[in-house]
């Protein structure tokens, strides 16, 4: 599936997402551009909450990418494995928002936002017209 747009701000974005198993492993490569460096975050698949992610950068007049120290007190405290780390980081986040009033973890109308794109994508393929996103 490729999707290409224009975000509220201007900022153009372009998704190229296939199925399988790539040769090299990293069956997730994204990478962002920006006006003072790139960043690329790759992994053995699209599933992002479910595989170890690798992030590099560069800035300036860096010519390649170099790997991006994540600091350890993200993963202090949280077990080791993705899934589980990731699901009990969430649920720490839900119960903060819920005690402080706060809006840090996913939402419902987050994931309906999702599906609101993901439907506008399959409009869009289907018409071959291009569709806009209020």
């Amino acid at each position: 599936m490729i999707v290409s747009g224009i975000l509220e701000r201007g900022v153009t974005v372009s998704i190229h997402y296939r199925g399988g198993t790539p040769r090299d492993g990293d069956g997730l490569f994204w990478e962002i551009h920006g006006t003072e460096g790139d960043i690329r975050v790759s992994g053995s698949s699209g599933h992002t909450q479910m595989v170890q992610l690798s992030l590099m950068g560069g800035r300036g007049e860096e010519k390649t990418f170099r790997p991006l120290e994540i600091p350890a007190s993200y993963r202090v405290g949280w077990p080791q494995d993705v899934e589980p780390g990731n699901v009990a980081r969430l649920y720490a986040r839900m119960a903060r928002d819920l005690r402080d009033g706060t809006r840090t973890a996913p939402s419902f109308e987050d994931a309906v936002a999702v599906h609101r794109v993901i439907a506008a994508i399959e409009r869009a393929a289907e018409s071959g017209s291009r569709i806009v996103l209020a």
